[in-house]
């Protein structure tokens, strides 16, 4: 039976610390996936936009067309901006709630906007909205440096800390004379930072779902590399957020004896081999953390070439083969035979209604819960075609035999 493209996309991760080829990984895993026949989007939060650099062209704030590579969508967030746009709501609920304060200043509100890791936690909601439409059948997201993308996975106790004390300001005015605080503007200010934090934590619960997410950590055989690497395996452990790969860059090849032995009379030899010498260690560091929290590690030699534009595929078919980078991609909504019967299964929905006369099936809801929905359907279909169309909030999948197809 024939299966219709994903209702939900799925979404390749890639964090690490700034220069160590976070962009090139991002980019060959999309171009891999893409030549794949997978409609892909790669995203990038990196305030370098690196992604413009590595692929040879202009990447706007929208979705753009890769020239020459069928199903690649390439586009930057403006994390800061979007960051920006939340807490001026803020300042001006602020300010209609307690403008009227003495000596209360809305306006330095905005320096939140600009908390470490605030930006990367709207970019992060930017990338589950994604993930949630009809558009792509997978995400590969190129995040900022590591440091904002593990404080906007702690942004939900800070905001929760803020919402507090807002809270307990309006109590402490509300028992003074002569102060009135407008309640519905209150309630507003209340309302928004919730469904916020709200948004973050589901996003947070599908980070932890190994089906649709992987999350990658790319480094280099280095002090502060590792130490970095070490870091946030640690912490994405506190967070319970699996890590698939740890993906080692740069590293220099052992060329053997023969040339190791050139060293005492060629520089260049013995630049390399030092180098290498250097690397050993922190490599056995590496093998150790992998073994520790069965993270599987892939390495990636540094490249007589500059990585980007049509050499991306080279770097592509090194970091995805059979030793390389593995994730499963699958249609996550499906049509199959169960004992006679169809089984619908769509992950994060919240409701869905099947019309047996006009043979549609409608999914959705803003608020979705992570996990499968399983829909059995009263009668057996046929080998059908599916035909999908957006509406708000929701996705209708239409289906009818081939047989009775017009194209």
């Amino acid at each position: 039976m024939r299966q219709p493209k994903s209702n939900m996309a799925q979404m390749l991760l890639f964090t690490g610390k700034g220069g160590v080829g976070k962009s090139t990984v991002s980019a060959a895993t999309a171009l891999h996936h893409a030549h794949s026949g997978l409609r892909t989007l790669l995203v990038s939060s990196d305030p370098a936009h690196s992604t413009d650099d590595t692929l040879g062209i202009r990447v706007g704030f929208e979705p753009t067309p890769v020239t020459g590579v069928p199903n690649l969508w390439a586009k930057n967030l403006n994390a800061e901006e979007l960051a920006g746009d939340f807490f001026g709501q803020i300042e001006t609920l602020m300010e209609k709630s307690f403008g009227s304060l003495p000596g209360f200043d809305s306006s330095m509100l905005s320096e939140l906007s600009k908390f470490p890791g605030m930006d990367e936690a709207f970019a992060l909601e930017e990338i589950n909205r994604l993930c949630s439409g009809t558009d792509y059948d997978l995400i590969v997201f190129d995040t900022a440096p590591t440091g904002h993308t593990l404080k906007a996975l702690s942004a939900p106790d800070y905001l929760n800390t803020f919402l507090l004390k807002i809270l307990r300001m309006k109590a402490k005015i509300e028992n003074l004379k002569g102060f009135f605080i407008k309640k519905g503007d209150t309630s507003k200010l209340v309302a928004l930072m919730e469904d916020f934090i709200k948004r973050i934590e589901r996003l947070k619960a599908l980070l932890r779902n190994p089906e649709y997410v992987s999350i990658n950590l790319v480094s280099i055989p280095t002090e502060a590399g590792y130490a970095e690497c070490a870091r946030t395996v640690r912490f994405m452990e506190s967070m319970k957020i699996p890590v698939n790969h740890i993906i080692i860059n740069q590293i220099i090849p052992n060329f053997g004896e023969d040339v190791w032995a050139t060293a005492a009379d060629n520089p260049a030899a013995a630049l390399l081999h030092n180098e290498w010498l250097i690397q050993q260690p922190y490599l056995g560091k590496f093998r150790t953390l992998s073994s520790e929290t069965s993270i599987r590690i892939v390495g990636m030699t540094r490249l007589p070439f500059e990585p980007r534009g049509s050499r991306l595929t080279e770097v592509a078919e090194t970091l995805w083969n059979e030793r390389g980078l593995r994730f499963e991609t699958f249609e996550s909504f499906n049509i199959s035979e169960s004992e006679g019967k169809a089984v619908v299964r769509t992950p994060y929905i919240t409701s869905a209604k099947w019309s047996r006369n006009n043979r549609e099936f409608y999914y959705g809801g803003s608020d979705a819960a992570v996990g499968n929905f399983v829909y059995e359907l009263s009668e057996h279909l046929p080998d059908v075609k599916i035909s999908r169309r957006k509406q708000k909030g929701s996705v209708v999948l239409t289906w009818k035999p081939e047989a009775d197809s017009d194209d």
